[in-house]
């Protein structure tokens, strides 16, 4: 039985089969386009992952995803891409906008249409703006979508260079969400690890901090009072890390902002993402407020449906959260953040 609560952040296991059905002429009639070379590599490690049986199931499509939300529960969850966390390392404009618009209708006819328990975040194609403008209000107003996915890391411009503005400006228009999510590697330091497990753990949170500290010191959330940006896949523990140390630089003088720093982070516009196991959780929430954590499953990534309950437990018998701001964690910000 459904308790209000909604998962922040599932995925989407891509078919590509029947994406690139979606895709425009000419490319759908293609006969050279193959699955591995539709979108580059999310990063340049080799080595060989071994999971738990049962994770990153690529087998999973929207029967399994309403049998995971009969199972845990949950009212409703927030689909992002999988194979597509890696579009913001697409080179080619053209090409963006041809794969961000069948992206978009396959999702809109494989799960909106499927379940009202389905939401999704879109793709929009950051490297040609005025079309991602276009394709912005297009799945807001046309296929229903809550808002837009933003790659943490792969664009070539940093996601508060002014050239994203109109962006920022139509989402705020829109009053949809925008989901900055980790899941693509290069460039961060890790590409001579020879363990995957590091750069997992540290390449989800230090795009999503490089995100925040560039809107802060860059004046996005200046310019764009009503903009709601949420900081996906990277935990929270980044958050303190951020705060003290711009906070320090603007105690120097080096760094001019409109307000206090932690304002930015509790200004009911900020959003993250959070797991059940965080030991920095109840103190993320007491320095910014309980108003910006959202539980967030990353089902079927990490997540089994033996285990589907088991984040959303750990954060009900959380000792140090009181039982009011878990309610609003496992739930009602999520409300709040995709306007459900």
């Amino acid at each position: 039985m459904s308790q209000g609560y909604v998962d922040a952040d599932g995925h989407i296991m891509e078919n590509f089969e029947e994406l690139f059905e979606y895709f425009d002429e000419p490319w759908r009639s293609c006969d050279t386009l193959i699955p591995s070379r539709v979108l580059p590599s999310g990063d340049e490690f080799h080595t060989t992952r071994i999971r738990r049986k049962g994770i990153f199931n690529w087998a999973v499509g929207p029967e399994e995803w309403l049998a995971y939300l009969d199972k845990t529960g949950l009212e409703f969850t927030v689909l992002y891409p999988t194979a597509a966390l890696n579009y913001g390392h697409i080179v080619n404009p053209e090409w963006a906008g041809v794969f961000a618009r069948a992206w978009n209708n396959w999702v809109s006819e494989k799960y909106l249409k499927k379940s009202p328990r389905f939401k999704a975040v879109g793709l929009i194609p950051m490297q040609d703006v005025p079309s991602a403008v276009t394709e912005l209000r297009r799945i807001v107003k046309e296929l229903g979508m809550v808002g837009a996915y933003v790659p943490s890391n792969g664009l070539k411009r940093h996601l508060s260079s002014k050239e994203f503005w109109p962006v920022y400006e139509e989402a705020q228009r829109s009053d949809c969400a925008l989901g900055v999510h980790g899941g693509t590697y290069n460039d961060l330091g890790f590409n001579t690890f020879t363990l995957f497990p590091g750069t997992r753990a540290l390449g989800m949170p230090f795009p999503l901090a490089i995100a925040m500290t560039g809107m802060i010191q860059d004046g996005v959330w200046d310019a764009f009072p009503k903009l709601r940006v949420g900081f996906l896949e990277g935990g929270t523990s980044w958050v303190p890390l951020v705060f003290d140390r711009l906070n320090r630089e603007r105690e120097y003088g080096e760094l001019r902002c409109d307000k206090p720093i932690i304002e930015y982070f509790r200004s009911g516009r900020f959003f993250v993402g959070c797991e059940g196991n965080e030991s920095a959780l109840p103190f993320v929430v007491n320095l910014i407020g309980p108003q910006a954590c959202m539980f967030a499953s990353d089902f079927p990534h990490e997540i089994d449906m033996e285990n589907a309950r088991h984040e959303i437990d750990e954060i009900e018998e959380h000792k140090d959260i009181k039982d009011a701001h878990k309610k609003m964690i496992l739930g009602e910000n999520a409300k709040n953040f995709y306007k459900i």
